[in-house]
């Protein structure tokens, strides 16, 4: 089913009207005028973009990874191979993730207005063997903190139940090569492989 939906999904460049439906500072989602089931986003400032289009039941039609050209993406999606019903654009950069609801009917395409979720990523820092992990976020649902060394032995293993959450790690002294942080929070994980030296 899904090479059947990614040969349905035909990518094209944007280059005509549109009429707006959800938008923030840096990232554009829209439906595309006068082109029936196709939508259209742009991403400014960003190398690279991982799209991922979900059927209602979080099932995964379409995936890729996007790269910039100028520090600007564009990019549109034929979705005319879909039938009715609700889908979920996710879109994650190095900063955020973030997911806008299409609803198809009949021969249009429409983008609910403004996101429907969006998730700071953790930022995680290496200087001198000194590791910070830093989440913030706006609710105080659990974030854990795993961290492997490169024979995946777990090292360290920690819940947090605020809304910023700050660790450090020194891991200068340490005989592996490499860390394995794995950061949980909002039913999304994060995987970051970290250099010892």
């Amino acid at each position: 089913m899904k090479s059947v939906m990614n040969f349905g999904l035909a990518l094209v460049a944007l280059f005509s009207t549109v009429v707006m439906h959800a938008e923030d500072n840096d990232f554009l989602v829209r439906a595309k005028e006068g082109a029936g089931k196709a939508i259209s986003f742009t991403i400014n400032e960003s190398k690279d973009v991982h799209v991922t289009l979900y059927a209602k039941d979080g099932s995964e039609i379409f995936d890729e990874t996007v790269k910039s050209k100028n520090g600007k993406i564009d990019r549109t999606y034929d979705l005319n191979a879909l039938p009715d019903g609700t889908y979920y654009l996710e879109t994650e950069t190095v900063a955020k993730v973030a997911r806008h609801e299409i609803t198809i009917s009949g021969k249009k395409a429409t983008v609910v207005e403004g996101t429907i979720s969006e998730l700071a990523k953790p930022v995680i820092v290496n200087r001198n063997g000194i590791i910070t992990v830093q989440v913030s976020k706006n609710d105080k649902t659990p974030v854990e903190i795993k961290m492997f060394d490169d024979e995946n032995n777990e090292v360290y293993n920690q819940q947090f139940s605020a809304d910023k959450v700050a660790k450090r790690f020194d891991i200068s002294k340490s005989t592996a090569k490499n860390f394995t942080l794995v950061i949980g929070y909002n039913n999304k994980m994060f995987v970051e492989t970290v250099a010892a030296r």
